[in-house]
């Protein structure tokens, strides 16, 4: 495996700087995929959706996350 750098947001960078390894892992699994398999935007979506969902996250909690004015 090897590491490369991609562009971002300032915001999606500090977002990835706080998660934890797993959440890292996740992500990187999903990049992976998207990339060496060419998965649409909308399939990418749609297993981050599972993924969330799986840990737990509800619509009110996304709603939540996304509202929150404390950063």
């Amino acid at each position: 495996m090897k590491t490369i750098n991609i562009r971002v947001s300032d915001k999606a960078a500090e977002k990835f700087i706080s998660m934890n390894e797993q959440e890292k892992e996740r992500l990187s699994q999903l990049f992976n995929e998207l990339v060496e398999d060419k998965l649409t935007l909308l399939q990418v979506m749609d297993e981050m959706s599972e993924y969330a969902k799986k840990q737990g996250l509800t619509p009110d909690k996304l709603d939540e996350i996304l509202n929150d004015d404390s950063e």
